[in-house]
C-alpha cells in the first residue's frame, strides 16, 4: 500500500516509551538514506515510534511484541475522534487513586477501543514513562505525580492515524517479521538496551526479556539484512558487548541523558548508532 503523506513536518508520537528516541530524533535522521520513496520503512520494534512518525514514510511495516501496545496503534488509525473523546473523560478525572483503578481495569479488560484509550492514559501518566510488565503480563508501573497528565489532543491523533495509513502493523518477534525484508528496504532496529546497572529496567516492556541470545540473534539478522542488500540502522547502547556483536558496520557516537533508574534519577551513557551504509 503507497498513501502520499504531503504533511511532512516532523510529528511527535503519542506515546512515551522508555529508551525512545524523541529527544534523539534530529539527530537519527541525520543518518537515514534520503532515497525512502520506493523502499519500505521496517520497524519491528516500534515503541512510541519517535523515528517512523519524524519520517512519514510512504510505506511501512511496524511491530511489537507488545500486543497492547500495537493495538494500540491500530485503534488510533482507525478510530482517532473517538479515543480523543475517551481521553478528555480520563482527564477530567484523573488523581492517584484514580490512576490505580484504572490500572486494575486494564490489566482485567479484553481487546477493545476502550483498552488502548487506558493504554494511552497509563503510559502518559505513570511514573517516566515506563511499560512495565510482571510476569504474569499485568501492568505494574506506579503513579507518575503529575496532575493533570499531558494527553494526546484530538489533532495530535488525526495527524498520527494519517500517517500510520500507509503502516503494516504486526505483533511478533524481529526474527519472524524481518524475513520478508526486500532488497534495498530501509530497516531500523530499536531494541531494549542491555541495563546499564542491576536498577535498570530494559527490558520489562512484555513478559519476555530480551537478553544477550537476543542480542546476538539480532546482530545476526543485521548482518544477514545487509548481505541482502537491505540498508540497517540500528540504535545501542554503546558496550564492549554491543560494539563487538557489530564490528563490520559504522558507528556513530551520541552522549545521552538517561532518564531511567530505580531512584528516578538522572544520568549520562553514551548510545551508539550503528549502520551499513
Amino acid at each position: 500500500m503507497v498513501i502520499e503523506n504531503k504533511n511532512k513536518s516532523v510529528l511527535k508520537p503519542f506515546l512515551r516509551w522508555a529508551g525512545g528516541k524523541t529527544r534523539l530524533v534530529d539527530f537519527i535522521l541525520g543518518v537515514v538514506p534520503q532515497d525512502l520513496e520506493k523502499v519500505t520503512y521496517w520497524e519491528p520494534f516500534l515503541g512510541a515510534g519517535s523515528l517512523f512518525f519524524a519520517l512519514q514514510p510512504y510505506r511501512a511495516v511496524l511491530a511489537d511484541l507488545n500486543h497492547d501496545l500495537i493495538a494500540c496503534f491500530k485503534a488510533v488509525r482507525e478510530h482517532p475522534d473517538l479515543i480523543a473523546n475517551y481521553l478528555r473523560r480520563h482527564a477530567r478525572l484523573t488523581s492517584k487513586d484514580y490512576y490505580y483503578e484504572i490500572r486494575t481495569k486494564y490489566n482485567r479488560a479484553n481487546d477493545s477501543i476502550a483498552k488502548s484509550v487506558m493504554f494511552i492514559y497509563l503510559n502518559k501518566t505513570c511514573f517516566n514513562g515506563i511499560w512495565r510488565v510482571n510476569e504474569k503480563g499485568e501492568f505494574n508501573v506506579p503513579y507518575g505525580y503529575k496532575e493533570p497528565p499531558t494527553l494526546p489532543s484530538s489533532k495530535d491523533l488525526k495527524a498520527a492515524s494519517v500517517a500510520l495509513k500507509c503502516a503494516d502493523l504486526k505483533v511478533g518477534d524481529f526474527r519472524q517479521i524481518l524475513e520478508e525484508v526486500g532488497t534495498n528496504d530501509f530497516v531500523y532496529l530499536d531494541p531494549p538496551y542491555p541495563p546499564l546497572n542491576q536498577t535498570a529496567y530494559f527490558t520489562h516492556y512484555t513478559q519476555e526479556r530480551f537478553g544477550i541470545s537476543d542480542h546476538e540473534a539480532l546482530a545476526e539478522m543485521a548482518i544477514r539484512l545487509s548481505k541482502k542488500g537491505c540498508r540497517v540502522l540500528v540504535s545501542n547502547a554503546d558496550t564492549k558487548f554491543i560494539r563487538s556483536l557489530y564490528n563490520s558496520f559504522r558507528v556513530v557516537q551520541r552522549k545521552v541523558t538517561r532518564w531511567i533508574r530505580s531512584d528516578g534519577k538522572r544520568y549520562k551513557a553514551r548510545e551508539i548508532l550503528i549502520l551499513n551504509y
